[in-house]
């Protein structure tokens, strides 16, 4: 990995500087993805809604089509 700090720099504040650095990449990070889980529990509970409409639609409509007993 590169030094991107500059050589002069104290060796604790560099260190303190990535440390720093880490720790906001992290909470970035954990910010989108809980933004992208938003999005991905509301698309599974379309998706399962979609489903359930789609099997009872199939469910009724399969019984309309069975023969009249007389």
């Amino acid at each position: 990995m590169k030094n991107i700090t500059p050589p002069t720099l104290n060796p604790l504040v560099a260190l303190f500087v990535k440390i720093t650095i880490a720790v906001a990449v992290a909470i970035v990070v954990l910010v989108v993805a809980g933004f992208l889980l938003k999005i991905f529990l509301i698309a599974a509970v379309v998706a399962a809604v979609a489903v359930g409409v789609f099997f009872l639609y199939n469910l009724f409509r399969r019984r309309r089509n069975f023969p009249a007993i007389r």
